[in-house]
């Protein structure tokens, strides 16, 4: 049976820069995190997200103004963007991050989730070899 919990989703601005990464929101002017890693700068988002949320007035209009919006193309290599998704409740721990690829040729589609996984995975190996 699928899942019928309502969500509300939120674009994230994800940059790898040189020292971890930085997750902005399209929306939510001033809304930030950094993390040495790409899964740290996530947990903060959230929290970051989550805090922003529970201060919005407690109704429907306020919420949805800071929805969802168009996802501008990842013009840097460094960058790319993804959908955050959020319960009614705006746990954080129930927070999904969702990335997004462009419809296109399996190839094509290939060679972006490679990249995509490539940046998120880049820093790790720099922390790994740092620690080793």
């Amino acid at each position: 049976m699928a899942d019928k919990t309502r969500r509300y989703y939120f674009a994230a601005r994800n940059e790898e820069t040189a020292h971890g990464y930085e997750i902005s929101f399209v929306n939510i002017p001033q809304a930030q995190a950094v993390g040495a890693t790409y899964e740290e700068a996530v947990y903060y988002s959230y929290r970051v997200l989550a805090d922003f949320l529970s201060h919005l007035p407690k109704d429907e209009a306020a919420l949805t103004a800071y929805n969802h919006a168009t996802l501008p193309a990842a013009k840097e290599d460094n960058v790319f963007y993804s959908l955050i998704s959020v319960t009614p409740d705006f746990d954080p721990h129930k927070m999904v991050t969702h990335f997004t690829l462009p419809q296109a040729p399996p190839a094509e589609i290939r060679r972006k989730a490679s990249q995509l996984a490539k940046l998120v995975h880049h820093q790790n190996k720099a922390r790994e070899a740092a620690n080793s």
